[in-house]
């Protein structure tokens, strides 16, 4: 069994009701057992000072996703990094409610762990179907 844990310090009180079940969903879908992903809500600031440390960007972005186990490891750890600034401005930009990006950036960061990638036109749109595909899914379960 897959074990998930959002840490958010009181950051926001976008409600994160649900996020372990879909990650729990998304993982077991894609052929996944057990591992650990922590889901770490974080403001623009953290999201560039770990963009900068870690990946040489220096620029906001919404999620970044850090395996913390090799490909050879019994059991995956990772961590999610999401901008709760991010959510909130995309949220308004998509006419969606907070709680809904929220979601869609936690399906998006365990995809990264799964080997999807949004580096291309086509990666990207794979991506933005899969995320719809399990947003859709865990609305009507």
């Amino acid at each position: 069994m897959l074990k998930s844990n959002i840490f958010h310090n009181q950051i926001s009180d976008i409600s994160t009701d649900g996020i372990a079940e879909l990650v729990q969903t998304v993982w077991n879908a894609e052929g996944q057992t057990g591992g650990e992903i922590n889901i770490i809500l974080v403001d623009d600031d953290k999201m560039v000072e770990l963009n900068r440390a870690y990946l040489n960007r220096d620029y906001k972005t919404d999620v970044i996703a850090f395996p913390l186990s090799d490909e050879a490891a019994e059991s995956f750890e990772g961590e999610i990094y999401i901008s709760v600034d991010r959510v909130i401005e995309n949220a308004l930009h998509f006419e969606v409610p907070a709680h809904v990006e929220l979601r869609r950036m936690v399906v998006h960061g365990v995809l990264h762990f799964l080997h999807y990638s949004d580096k291309t036109v086509a990666g990207k749109e794979r991506m933005t179907a899969r995320e719809d595909h399990y947003l859709r899914q865990f609305e009507l379960s």
